[in-house]
């Protein structure tokens, strides 16, 4: 055949396996109850009838309970009156964040506000004010208003929070919703001034327990900073129902039976994935070089190319796999290095694959390493086939976890921490809101459920290696990818992003300049915030005197190409906290705005980097997943050892190396999960909080997108899934 007869067969099979979402349900169909119901096993799915009726009931009562409070806030509503007269007493008090106590870290710019309410329950407004940068108040009000008889003997002391931004009315506005209220004793109010004293907030806290900037949620959920939004949930649990139900069938089915249920079973029970479609018109095509080269260049992995020092045209990718991290002895996870050539279309052709580690159960020399060339016929396939799972399992953890959403959580929680007052908020928060809440959830289903039950890393081994990760990422000097040849989509999209978000950032700042620049303190504590709480620059936690000189040459190659693969300049001045290097950059280091720095341009940048970084990459690797791991045999994340001398060096047929039926279908759902539960997306704006002069930038750019085969209106908003 030629490249534009397998072309076109291919592009049937992704019309085929296009993600649909035609379940619709009924009332006595099963349902999830939440988000955070979901399990690697069996996750909390209402099925019975009875418990359906139940929850039906519960969902309305809950459903009543709303419209109740809406009926009372229109019947009693809260008006931007301020009942006072002579001002002739305030409240004072400082707010600060609750942990660490000692810290004493003061929370700026909070709303505040006074209200008392009558014995008709009509709202009264004395008085508001924000918090100065100290975390500091004085919120004047007239005292005469307070002590009327009608008003009930408890005032209000409430405390705000910006908790979105909307478009309305084509102006994007901030929804401020209460966060905590304070109860002072009408009787309380004797004299010119009462102190509330210092009031701590527990605030978008950091965990306490992790090397990782992460938010601080309990256990059980709560005192989560934010919540989905009920579109966002609606999505998620109506979508994974049908998987949901396959996945259950399959486990009941392994419980009873163990040996009844075969890996072909399981695939044929979920949606037919890309690979496995171009295998029904194309048998063998997805195992081939042409398949490999395109998918590693233009695949979930989404890989740097790095050029062979000794022979122009060929290139070197490279997926740095168990290293150093704490493994268990069940499952391979060899460092893969593959040599391609560039063919005269513009695509990339394995020729060599270097594989470093232990291959079987019997040799565990961390160093050992097999060279396979594409000269080698079925050794070739399977080597292949190796380097597919290791770099799926890469691609996982490096680009997807550790580069997007953690990468975003740590800007996340800096912004809502530090942000209210400047219009900096009102571009970044509609792209990092969520983050932090379907991060908590990947410590139960990846980190601590699947992960260690499916591949090689423990979940301390994954935690430690997404801290490394996190080691070579930084805003300061990230530009895209560089285009290797006009068959390089990934490329050529990444770019025509970047942009479209350079030209957005930069609109959007000639429009605020004067509010950025009165506001900088803001800007300043987002700073110290992420460079406080960033991972040590990568560099900075190796021991390179106690390294042998296998592990010198394995570390520098490794850094070396991390550094390319996250393209960030290792050589950058880098601010030290506590005697160590951080890995993310200030964007500045005053608190008021200096013209005669770089600092302008640094919160550009920035803002580019998360808004990129939370949109598109991670766009990018969630909706190619299940193309690339959807089929179990052709990628999974891990492949066991086995019991035979030739380990993972295997065919396909041999099944004692593949993931058992549990874990085949645990991946199968996982995958369904990461790519066909999506909500958010920029030109879709369900949650209508998209500036519209960013959907008019990115749309009038459709056309040049649909070129490099992405379709705009499925580029996420944010990073919740």
């Amino acid at each position: 055949m030629t490249e534009e007869e397998i072309e076109k067969i291919v592009d049937r099979a992704y019309a085929e396996t296009k993600i649909r979402y035609p379940y619709q349900g009924g009332f006595f169909s099963p349902r999830l109850k939440h988000i955070n119901h979901m399990e690697v096993g069996r996750s909390k799915i209402i099925q019975s009838w009875y418990n359906i009726l139940l929850e039906w009931i519960y969902e309305k009562w809950n459903a009543f309970g709303v419209r109740y409070h809406t009926w009372l806030k229109r019947v009693f509503p809260r008006r931007n009156v301020l009942f006072t007269g002579h001002i002739d007493s305030s409240l004072v008090g400082q707010l600060l964040f609750a942990e660490p106590a000692k810290d004493n870290i003061p929370i700026h710019n909070m709303h505040l506000e006074f209200w008392g309410r009558t014995k008709f329950y009509q709202w009264r407004k004395f008085g508001e004010c924000s918090s100065d940068e100290n975390g500091k108040f004085r919120l004047e009000f007239s005292l005469i208003p307070t002590q009327a008889w009608i008003i009930k003997s408890t005032l209000h002391f409430e405390i705000y929070q910006t908790t979105d931004i909307l478009c309305e009315k084509g102006r994007m506005v901030h929804k401020q919703s209460l966060f905590k209220t304070i109860p002072i004793k009408k009787s309380d109010l004797i004299g010119m001034e009462y102190n509330l004293r210092i009031i701590r907030l527990f605030l978008w806290q950091y965990r306490p327990d992790s090397t990782i900037p992460r938010v601080y949620i309990k256990p059980d959920g709560t005192d989560a900073p934010e919540e989905y939004p009920e579109g966002r949930v609606r999505a998620m649990t109506e979508q994974m129902i049908p998987i949901e139900l396959t996945k259950v069938k399959h486990l009941l089915q392994i419980e009873e039976d163990p040996l009844s249920l075969s890996i072909a079973q399981i695939q044929r029970d979920y949606p037919k994935n890309l690979t496995v479609a171009i295998e029904e018109k194309l048998p063998g095509y997805t195992r081939g070089d042409d398949w490999f080269g395109i998918r590693e260049m233009n695949g979930m992995n989404m890989s740097t190319f790095q050029p062979d020092a000794t022979t122009p045209g060929e290139y070197w990718v490279r997926y740095f796999g168990a290293c150093n991290y704490e493994v268990n002895d069940e499952y391979a996870f060899p460092t893969a290095e593959i040599r391609f050539r560039m063919k005269p279309n513009g695509l990339p052709t394995p020729i060599e694959i270097h594989l470093t580690g232990p291959l079987n159960r019997f040799n565990k020399d961390p160093f050992q390493k097999l060279v396979v060339t594409s000269s080698e016929g079925e050794k070739w396939l399977q080597a292949k086939r190796v380097a597919r799972v290791t770099s799926a399992l890469c691609a996982e953890l490096d680009q997807h976890l550790a580069g997007t959403h953690l990468n975003t959580e740590q800007y996340s929680i800096a912004a809502h921490r530090n942000i209210r007052k400047n219009p900096v908020i009102t571009l970044l928060m509609p792209h990092v809101k969520s983050v932090s809440l379907i991060d908590n959830t990947a410590d139960k289903l990846l980190i601590q459920g699947y992960i260690p039950s499916a591949t090689a890393l423990t979940a301390k081994s994954t935690e430690k290696r997404a801290a490394d990760l996190l080691g070579f990422q930084d805003w300061k000097g990230w530009k895209p990818m560089k285009v290797l040849s006009d068959a390089h989509l990934y490329a050529k999209a990444e770019e025509l992003y970047w942009q479209v978000v350079t030209e957005w950032v930069d609109l959007f700042f000639s429009q605020h300049e004067t509010e950025i620049k009165k506001e900088w303190l803001e800007i300043y504590r987002m700073s110290e915030d992420l460079v406080a709480h960033s991972v040590p620059l990568f560099t900075e936690t190796v021991n390179w005197d106690e390294l042998s000189p296998e592990e010198l040459d394995f570390t520098k190659r490794r850094i070396e190409y991390l550094a390319a693969e996250y393209r960030m300049d290792l050589n950058l001045p880098r601010k030290k906290v506590k005697g160590t290097q951080k890995a993310i950059s200030p964007i500045t280091e005053s608190t008021v705005f200096r013209e005669d720095s770089d600092d302008w341009q640094n919160l550009k940048d920035m803002c580019r980097y998360v808004i990129t970084t939370a949109t598109f990459l991670h766009t990018w690797v969630n909706e190619h997943q299940y193309e690339d791991i959807g089929e179990v045999l052709y990628s999974c994340l891990g492949l066991r050892f086995g019991e035979k001398e030739t380990g993972i060096m295997a065919p396909e047929s041999d099944i004692s190396i593949a993931p058992d039926a549990t874990r085949s279908t645990q991946m199968m759902w996982f995958s369904n999960l990461l790519s066909r539960t999506e909500y958010g997306f920029i030109l879709k704006n369900e949650q209508k909080d998209m500036h519209p002069e960013f959907m008019e930038l990115l749309n009038a750019k459709k056309k040049e997108f649909a070129a490099l085969k992405v379709n705009v209106e499925e580029i996420e908003s944010r990073t919740n899934i």
